[in-house]
């Protein structure tokens, strides 16, 4: 694909992908798992405040909202994961298009995600002694 095709394509080929859990060690195992499969480039989360009716009974718990950026390609399979990993039996996973992103964050996006090397953590970098991927990170 040449790099017009690439820009192109990237206008419209960002999505997140959303969920909730109930607590930070099963969000941040999502991420890295989801980034690690290369199905999404990023993950971010944070706390919010819940207010739902469960078997009955209205329920106001404190939870982690997940958003996944990736691309529209891999939403299906990515949802497919989040679901199969989803430590809850009902659990909301949506899919949001989104209508342009900056061109250089697709192609960014496209060629990580396409890339056969396989992603390593900062921890497994610091083991490594792997100075080149650490002075990437600066």
């Amino acid at each position: 694909m040449n790099i017009v095709e690439k820009i192109e394509k990237g206008a419209e080929d960002v999505v997140f992908v959303y969920t909730i859990c109930g607590d930070i060690e099963q969000a941040r195992s999502m991420g890295y798992s989801a980034i690690g499969e290369k199905l999404a480039i990023s993950m971010d989360y944070w706390v919010i405040h819940s207010v739902y009716p469960w078997q009955g009974i209205i329920r106001e718990v404190d939870q982690y909202m997940l958003m996944f950026s990736t691309q529209k390609s891999l939403s299906e399979e990515l949802m497919k994961h989040v679901q199969a990993g989803h430590s809850y039996k009902v659990p909301m996973i949506v899919r949001c298009n989104t209508d342009m992103s900056n061109v250089p964050y697709s192609l960014w996006m496209d060629d990580t995600l396409k890339s056969e090397k396989k992603l390593i953590t900062e921890i497994e970098a610091h083991e490594k002694h792997d100075i080149n991927s650490l002075n990437k990170l600066k």
